[in-house]
């Protein structure tokens, strides 16, 4: 009985390891694809989509016909999600890098309000993409219910920083993992914490409409 549930438990590890790799690999070669600039957000939109049947414990879909499926059939919307992020993250940089202002309080003040905008940013990226293939959705109301989504829930926030940071820090230790499953893996552990916050929600209010009703 022991030894059985050992196997599974390691051929499940084993089974989820190579998903991981193989997810990864496509998400760089379709990456790649679409010249990196407008193949990021449909391969990670992709990806995120795989890991979301994973979460809902459809672990026998066809990865490769799905993966490319979304890709082809997001390419635009997620072109645009894609495109506006980087945005954001490029004047981010811009502005930590070379603002200056004269005066110390109003560069204090500015640093402030960049550092805020930052943190906003980070907590945004943690929902957007498991939220993007979790509804359906008008562009612009991702980015609104990203932030809602991290401010109603602080604590699964909180837990899903604190996997970032721990994915970070294996990836530092261990940089080999961030070509081989960098992407897969830090996509498979927010889509697994954020699928969970998903479904406590969608519990919470259907609990919520019962009482109305």
């Amino acid at each position: 009985m022991f030894e059985n549930k050992l196997f599974n438990n390691f051929y499940q590890f084993g089974e989820t390891v190579l998903l991981l790799l193989y997810v990864n690999a496509l998400w760089i070669c379709f990456t790649l694809l679409g010249l990196i600039i407008f193949g990021l957000g449909p391969s990670t939109v992709a990806m995120y989509t795989i890991f979301r049947h994973w979460a809902m414990g459809r672990d026998d879909l066809p990865v490769f016909k799905t993966f490319w499926e979304t890709f082809k059939s997001e390419f635009l919307k997620a072109n645009i999600l894609g495109v506006i992020l980087l945005m954001i993250a490029y004047m981010l940089y811009v502005n930590w890098n070379f603002l200056e202002l004269d005066g110390e309080w109003i560069t204090a003040f500015s640093q402030f309000i960049l550092l805020v905008a930052t943190v906003i940013y980070g907590v945004m990226l943690i929902y957007i993409f498991p939220i993007y293939v979790q509804y359906e959705n008008k562009l612009f109301v991702y980015f609104k219910n990203a932030i809602l989504m991290a401010l109603y829930q602080p604590f699964r926030t909180l837990y899903a920083i604190a996997a970032c940071l721990t994915l970070y820090y294996i990836f530092f230790i261990l940089p080999v993992f961030i070509f081989l499953m960098g992407a897969s893996l830090s996509s498979f552990v927010l889509m697994w914490i954020t699928y969970r916050t998903f479904m406590r929600l969608e519990y919470k209010q259907a609990k919520l409409q019962e009482k109305q009703a």
